[in-house]
């Protein structure tokens, strides 16, 4: 009766310092380096669950994930467990239920075996252990890319372990993973103590959640009119209809686009000195928006030189830089409607000037638009400092 007693005070004291470690790291005032970031997805990805579903990695683009391996013998053949399975499931399972401040956060394990019953022998391995939580989401699906990265020791996925038998060392790890697809903790979680240190470094990255979306509103820019007989009595500038064509010579209008979020620039093809820079960067924006599964946004590029720049000479300039023309158009159309467009709508300069680099002065500014066609951010397109601001701006748009 001892034993058990002194068992469960051990028990209580872990999980009541947890607990208050937790709300100090929550609620607290001090100020916390962010987490490191030790890679990131180059891609989405898919995984089949042991019910047959499958889930996008988009899917969990809410969730803070902890990705790792497992294999059906665990706990009972210890020599096959990449992780101790009870170790894992007092600290991190239990809380993960048990905590409404984990409540975005879950697990996903993929099992070492393979066999045609895999899927059931699964569902056997949950009954048994008494997992029974849709927060601990378990596969049979073998490749998990965030494993197959780049660490300071190499990469993982491709190395043998030589300590314990295991086809590769990702085997033994656990990786923490945010909400922007960014690997943000790994472990060796065959160690206990690596264990405990996940739900400290879980309780860390919430806290910059929290910081992150304590961020003031973006500003909304233009001239602002008052009108008493609407209930939100301030008209705000929003840019006026239009339609150009696109580099695939199809008319792209601001009706197809309405309740999206835009991203604009002004260009022309033969710039010889903003554009590339302001065209690359926009393709970096098209690319992290891409991987980080943000969707709902359109990617704006109107010409300032539509007598050269034809849908044909448009279509040639995008594939140079690969753009994706799903949610990117380049534009262009009658010059005097563009520039009108330019100066009173998005409020930025366009014109002809002999003066100026290539004969076009037009503005370096990448200019964001919110789902109302309100103008909420202007950007210098040229500082590629400026991409991770904007992908933040859209996000706090969404």
């Amino acid at each position: 009766m001892f034993f058990r007693r002194k068992g469960f005070l051990i028990l209580a004291l872990i999980f009541g310092g947890f607990l208050s470690s937790l709300g100090f790291l929550l609620l607290g005032d001090t100020e916390y380096k962010p987490q490191p970031v030790f890679g990131e997805l180059d891609a989405p990805f898919s995984i089949i669950d042991f019910k047959g579903d499958t889930i996008s990695s988009c899917d969990w683009n809410d969730k803070i994930i902890l990705y790792n391996f497992l294999s059906i013998e665990c706990p009972t053949d210890f020599e096959k467990c990449p992780f101790r399975l009870e170790w894992f499931k007092i600290k991190i399972y239990n809380e993960l239920v048990g905590n409404s401040g984990f409540d975005d956060v879950i697990v996903v394990t993929s099992f070492l075996e393979s066999s045609e019953d895999i899927n059931y022998r699964i569902k056997e391995f949950r009954d048994f252990n008494k997992i029974d939580s849709k927060k601990w989401i378990m596969t049979a699906s073998k490749y998990i890319p965030y494993f197959d990265n780049e660490f300071t020791r190499g990469n993982p996925w491709t190395k043998k372990d030589t300590l314990f038998g295991f086809d590769r060392q990702a085997h033994l790890m656990t990786l923490l993973v945010d909400k922007n697809q960014k690997i943000r903790g790994k472990y060796f979680t065959y160690n206990f103590g690596e264990i405990r240190r996940i739900t400290k470094e879980i309780s860390l990255l919430l806290k910059e959640e929290q910081s992150n979306t304590d961020l003031k509103d973006l500003p909304i820019y233009g001239n602002k009119d008052f009108d008493s007989s609407i209930d939100k009595d301030t008209l705000y500038h929003q840019i006026p209809d239009w339609s150009f064509e696109n580099q695939n010579s199809q008319i792209i209008s601001s009706e197809q686009l309405d309740n999206k979020i835009k991203l604009v620039d002004f260009f022309f093809t033969s710039c010889p000195t903003i554009c590339p820079q302001m065209t690359l960067n926009m393709s970096n924006i098209q690319s992290i928006l891409r991987k980080n599964c943000l969707t709902n946004i359109e990617l704006l590029s109107f010409t300032v030189d539509p007598l050269k720049d034809s849908s044909e000479k448009l279509l040639e300039y995008a594939n140079s830089y690969n753009v994706d023309s799903t949610n990117w158009n380049m534009l262009t159309g009658d010059q005097s409607t563009i520039y009108d467009l330019g100066v009173n709508g998005f409020l930025v300069p366009n014109q002809e000037d002999a003066l100026a680099p290539g004969g076009f002065l037009h503005s370096e500014k990448l200019i964001l638009l919110d789902q109302y066609n309100r103008i909420r951010g202007y950007y210098d397109g040229t500082d590629s400092l400026n991409i991770p601001i904007i992908v933040q701006h859209i996000q706090s748009l969404l």
